[in-house]
């Protein structure tokens, strides 16, 4: 070793350089790689996590803003309305000679100009709601009946119906009482000494599809009723689903929505595995193992063996064993070589045979169409 090489091995800047800087880079670049990489990966998965995250609570609100709307669509379908107020306009026909009303007081209500006001198959009840005075006149009037008709298109009678009524009795000594007791809201004009009757004139009424209800007739059959005013109330009368939906219409909306989450979750989970070409993973995997078991099974096991080796483009000098496996084996069974071979003396004596005449005999015999050259 020269003075000038043992100079250089015994320099220090390249010992240091060699032994510590070089290893502390490599060290730091290492770790550094290995953080950055770990870092990256992090925010992928992060950035995977919050994109997944996101459709599903896109999916999730798209899902349950749905089932929402199905329900409402479904009440406001199946749900009529539950009240139906028409005012009610008395007539009457006026005395000539003596003060007072000489027919009986009655009204025409139109209940609607379309076809069909009440949803058919859902009972109804229609009563009369009378403001009347408590007036000596009506005190001393006593029962009188209410009569009502309703009619379709054309003037056709559907259903008619009469009632009787009467004002509440109230002794003098009550009448004194409440008379001092509400005296400041009866002099205020807030309240007024009267009555209000309901009188039931329908109490089952279902309104027919092919003559719907479109009128209706009202008639006092007294000529000393004294009425302030009067409407006629139609008023749905639930049982069974639609009873529960009106009494307790939030435990029902949310019986409602939860069931119509439910199954729209169901069509949009089987629609998507639909899209990904059919089941899970889990149910894939196993029908993909037991076709691979199916297939391996129906591989036959014993027969000829066939060699699908393509042909050298080149032409190769081939030896005595590697011509007998390249050529006979394609087309003759394994047992027919064997005995072929015993037959003679030696290998090269078999390959010279299959050369010159009984190799293109027994492609002949085995495949008539083929045409065999001999060389």
């Amino acid at each position: 070793m020269s003075l000038g090489s043992l100079i250089n091995y015994m320099n220090p800047f390249r010992i240091f350089q060699q032994y510590v800087s070089l290893p502390v880079e490599v060290f730091i670049s290492r770790q550094y790689t290995g953080y950055k990489k770990k870092t990256e990966e992090g925010l992928s998965s992060v950035k995977e996590l919050l994109f997944r995250a996101g459709v599903i609570a896109v999916f999730f609100a798209a899902i349950v803003w749905l089932s929402i709307f199905m329900y409402v669509v479904f009440y406001y379908t199946y749900m009529p309305n539950v009240t139906h107020v028409r005012p009610v306009h008395l007539q009457f026909k006026s005395c000539d000679e003596v003060m007072g009303v000489c027919s009986f007081p009655s009204a025409h209500v139109q209940l609607t100009r379309r076809s069909q006001m009440l949803m058919s198959g859902q009972s109804y009840r229609i009563k009369l709601v009378l403001d009347m005075p408590e007036s000596q006149t009506n005190k001393d009037l006593g029962m009188f009946m209410v009569c009502a008709q309703m009619r379709a298109k054309g003037g056709v009678l559907v259903s008619s119906s009469c009632r009787a009524a009467m004002l509440r009795h109230r002794s003098i000594l009550h009448y004194i009482m409440r008379t001092f007791t509400w005296a400041p809201v009866f002099l205020t004009g807030l309240d007024e000494e009267k009555q209000q009757l309901h009188v039931e004139l329908f109490s089952d009424f279902e309104d027919d599809e092919n003559v719907p209800i479109t009128d209706a007739y009202v008639e006092l059959q007294s000529r000393y009723a004294q009425v302030y005013s009067c409407e006629l109330h139609v008023e749905a009368h639930f049982a069974g689903l639609r009873y529960y939906m009106y009494h307790w219409p939030k435990i029902s909306a949310l019986i409602g929505i939860s069931s119509n989450l439910f199954f729209v979750s169901l069509v949009f989970i089987l629609s998507w595995y639909h899209l990904q070409d059919g089941l899970p993973e889990f149910i894939k995997s196993k029908l993909v193992t037991e076709i691979k078991t199916e297939k391996e099974d129906d591989v036959p096991r014993g027969g000829k063996i066939k060699l699908e080796k393509e042909a050298p483009s080149t032409p190769v000098e081939l030896s005595g064993i590697q011509y007998i496996v390249r050529y006979s084996t394609e087309y003759i069974s394994s047992t027919v070589i064997v005995t072929k071979i015993l037959e003679y003396t030696s290998i090269e004596h078999y390959v010279g045979r299959l050369k010159s005449l009984e190799f293109p005999a027994i492609l002949r015999r085995r495949h008539p169409s083929r045409r065999v050259t001999e060389d």
